[in-house]
C-alpha cells in the first residue's frame, strides 16, 4: 500500500474493510484542524480479451445494492500478495478461466480521503479452468462477453461500475499511443 499517511495519524477506527485515522494538522495561516482519512486494500481489475473485438464483463448482484452492475472481474490484493496475482486470482475465481498473457496497464494510488491503490491489467489467451468460478455467498455474478464497440459505448455512458476502468477503455479507444500498445499486445497473443 504505497499511501502516505502523515507519521504522528492514529488509527481511530478499525474495521473489516476500512480504517479510519486522524492527526493533528497545522494550517498555512499557523492554526489546527482535525484531518482524517480511510484506508483500505489495495484492489486488482483485468480487463481480458476472449478474442481481439471482444472484452469479458461480470453482470454481478450483491444483497447491499438494489440493481445488478456492469464491471471487468478483479477485487481485493489480500495481505502479501501482488497486485498481478490478485487480478489473476479474481479473474479465475469470477469466471472459471485462467488468463494466459497478462500485461499492466496502470496503476492509480488515491491519495484523497480514502486512500489505496487500483492496478489495472490487460489479459488474453483465456482457458477453462478445471475447477470452475468461485464466488463468494455475497455475489451472483454472470459472465457477459461484450463487443468492443459495445464497451466503448458502455464507458462513454457511464454505464460501468469503476470510474477509471472506463477511462482505461476510452484511452485504448482514442488515444493513439495506448491503441497501438493494445493493437500489439492483441497481435502477440493466441486470440
Amino acid at each position: 500500500m504505497p499511501y502516505t499517511l502523515p507519521p504522528h495519524a492514529q488509527r481511530v477506527f478499525d474495521g473489516v474493510l476500512f480504517n479510519v485515522w486522524q492527526w493533528d494538522q497545522e494550517l498555512y495561516d499557523g492554526s489546527h484542524a482535525t484531518y482524517e482519512c480511510a484506508t483500505r486494500h489495495d484492489s486488482a481489475s483485468m480487463i481480458a480479451f476472449s478474442d481481439p473485438k471482444t472484452i469479458l464483463l461480470t453482470e454481478q448482484e450483491q444483497p447491499s445494492r438494489e440493481k445488478p452492475f456492469l464491471d471487468v472481474p478483479g477485487g481485493r490484493v489480500d495481505k502479501g500478495e501482488t497486485a498481478e496475482h490478485a487480478a489473476r486470482r479474481e479473474f479465475e475465481e469470477e469466471t472459471g478461466l485462467r488468463v494466459g498473457r497478462m500485461r499492466h496497464f496502470q496503476t492509480i494510488h488515491l491519495e484523497g480521503s480514502t486512500r489505496f491503490s487500483i492496478s489495472l491489467f490487460l489479459g488474453t489467451d483465456l482457458t477453462n479452468h478445471a475447477e470452475g468460478s468461485h464466488t463468494e455467498p455475497g455475489e451472483k455474478i454472470r459472465l457477459r462477453p461484450v463487443p468492443w464497440e459495445e464497451a466503448v459505448r458502455l464507458s462513454l455512458n457511464g454505464a460501468l461500475r469503476q470510474a477509471w476502468v472506463m477511462l482505461a477503455i476510452l484511452r485504448m479507444e482514442y488515444d493513439p499511443e495506448t491503441r497501438r500498445m493494445l493493437d500489439e499486445f492483441l497481435k502477440q497473443s493466441g486470440a
